[in-house]
This record gives structure tokens, sequence and C-alpha cells, in this order.
């Protein structure tokens, strides 16, 4: 079966799913609605080699609504401020969760993509142990000498995600989506390789397929492997793929966890050259210590965090990042970090970081 015709099915699915939504629910009288609203922030002071040291400030707000006990519905909108000075606004996600079981969730519009435990979980700056990024997803405050395998992920289009209770604190969680998917915008006639910003329109009829397995013993431990397929170009014949496992280890005083990705662009200078595949492959590997095991009083608030970052192959390098985190609340952290980037082909770069983040 062709990856077009998979995709027409699969939408077919989606629509057929969402019909069945509305339907199911039309003559239900709704609950009462629920409204409340959580977010993050974060001030940034960043000095760099060669560059200008300058203060940076976020502000994200999440809205989050309850129709009734089967539909929920969620955004996020980021506002920040750009280098001309006016405000910059970004709608992080939106999307309509249908709970067809307690285990069983049906979600629609644009949302944060289950590939891997940092986009999806760990990004937000609260809750990031460090005020940059890994390296193999850069952005964010991050440093962008070193050229990311992927960006955060988020998209347009339908998902699903089932638990199954294995017994005792032994789940699996299975995630599977369809989506837009990345996009080349073949400007010059030239392909430039797949970009990934998310929209409402799509430049082939291939769609981005993708999933998430992951085996949970809570709460200590979870164990997980991702998988995302989809064609950029506007013939919808060259593919970008990724793959990829993580881990998050949670004991007492201290979590490490981790992931490891690959990523296989095919490329095509023109429509009559052979076709070729672009392979690069990266991880990232964090430990973080809570001070408050040496029973000080004073030290309680303390952590300590390292993160290594490799990225192999095509723009390769390493960094390097280490820090420390005063706690002022369990939502409140003043950070500071070092980072050191050294590339395999370009100039090695210092940063500092000072940050202070909050949720609420």
């Amino acid at each position: 079966m062709s990856k077009k015709l998979i995709g027409q099915v699969m939408t077919g699915l989606g629509c057929a799913a969402a019909s069945f939504v509305a339907i199911a629910d039309s003559d239900s009288p709704l609950a009462q609605g629920r409204f409340a609203m959580a977010g993050y922030g974060d001030v940034s002071y960043i000095s760099a080699d060669g560059g200008n040291d300058a203060f940076a400030s976020r502000f994200i707000p999440i809205f989050l609504y309850q129709v009734n006990d089967k539909i929920h519905i969620e955004s996020e909108l980021e506002f920040g401020i750009g280098e001309d000075g006016e405000t910059e606004t970004e709608l992080e996600y939106a999307d309509l969760h249908y709970y067809l079981t307690d285990s069983t969730v049906i979600t629609a519009g644009k949302f944060l993509l289950p590939f891997g435990q940092f986009g999806p979980n760990l990004h937000p700056s609260w809750i990031n142990r460090l005020p940059s990024m890994p390296g193999i997803y850069g952005g964010h405050g991050g440093n962008g000498t070193m050229t990311p395998l992927l960006p955060l992920l988020s998209d347009v289009g339908v998902s699903a995600s089932q638990t199954i209770n294995l017994g005792g604190e032994s789940r699996l969680f299975i995630d599977a989506y369809m989506v837009n998917g990345p996009k080349d915008d073949f400007e010059d006639g030239e392909l430039h390789g797949a970009e990934f910003e998310p929209s409402n329109s799509d430049n082939n009829d291939s769609k981005a397929l993708g999933g998430r397995i992951a085996y949970a013993w809570l709460p200590r431990l979870e164990v997980g492997a991702s998988f995302y397929q989809g064609a950029y170009d506007p013939g919808g014949n060259l593919d970008f793929m990724a793959t990829g496992i993580d881990f998050n280890y949670i004991a007492g005083f201290y979590t490490v966890r981790g992931e490891y990705i690959k990523t296989e662009m095919d490329k095509q200078e023109v429509p009559a050259d052979p076709v070729t595949q672009e392979d690069r492959n990266g991880w990232y590997l964090q430990g973080s210590w809570q001070a408050r095991q040496l029973n000080i009083d004073s030290l309680n608030p303390v952590e300590l965090v390292l993160r290594r970052s490799e990225i192999n192959k095509i723009d390769g390098g390493e960094r390097w990042t280490v820090g420390a985190n005063y706690w002022l609340s369990p939502s409140t952290a003043l950070k500071l970090a070092f980072e050191d980037t050294s590339l395999d082909s370009g100039e090695d770069d210092n940063r500092i970081f000072t940050q202070l983040a909050f949720g609420f």
C-alpha cells in the first residue's frame, strides 16, 4: 500500500472518529464548564563569546477548559519580546481531548508530538533543570551554534493515546498520530531540506505518521521508543524519518535521563539526480542531585545538574553544560549554568546563563 493511500485511509479514520465524537455527545447534557489557567515564564541573562550580553523574558500562560467529563480543551500561548522590541506571540498548542474511556484519549488540533521525553514533558523552563535546551533540540534559549537534529515537534492533526495497566506500578503508554508533517518551500527551484514549522496547510498529499511506546514502572522509571516519518518535498517523494529512544529515572535525591535520536533525510538536488540519504544521530545524558540529601538546612534548596550533548556526522559537535539551581519555592528556581560547545567545523562557543524560572 502506498504512503499516499495510507495517509488517505488514516485521514478518513480521523474524520470518522471526529464525527463519532460529535454524534456520541450531541444528545448528552453538558456538565458545568470548568476553567483554569496555569503556565510558566522566565527571565534570563545570557553572556556569550563574541556576542552581546542581553536579558530576555517570556511569559507562557496555559488555558484549560473542561466542557464536560469527556471533553477537555487546552491551549498554550507564548509571549516574548523580539529583537526589534515588538511583542511576539506564538501559539504553542491548542487542542481538544476526547476521553473515549478512562485510559483512551483522542486528540485533535495543534499539539506537542509525543516524540521522546523532553519535548512533550520536560521543556517548560521551570521543569527543565537547566536554562538551555539539550544540544540535539536547540532553540528556546539554547546555543544556536550547534545545529539540532530536531526542534521540539508540534503540528496540526489527530492522535490517539492508550494507557494499559500491567499490574502493580507497571504501565504501558501507547501514542499514535497523523499530522501535516515537514515541508520544504522549494525556493528558486531547489530543495533546502525538511522544515518543521507547523501550519494549517501541507505542501503535498502525504501526511506524517508517528508514535511512541513506553514502559513505566511508576514512579521511578520510564523507557520509551519513538518514530516519525513524513514526506517534505512538493511531490511527496522525499522522506524525512526520525527514530529515538529515551529513559527517565527518578530516585529520592537524584534523577538521570537521556535520549538518543537518529534522523534520515532523502536528498535530491534536481529531479533528474539520484536520491541520496543524509544521516545524522545524537544524544544527551543528564543527571541532577539535590543537596537536601546532606541534611544541612541552608543547602536544602540547592540542586546540581550536569548535561552532555553530542551530535555526530553532518554538523557534528559536543557540548557540556553544568549548572546549579536554588529553589525559592517548589515551582520557582534561580539557575546559574555554564555551557561549553565544541564543533567539528566552525568556531567553538562558551556561554553563561542566569535564569529565574517560575511556574504557576
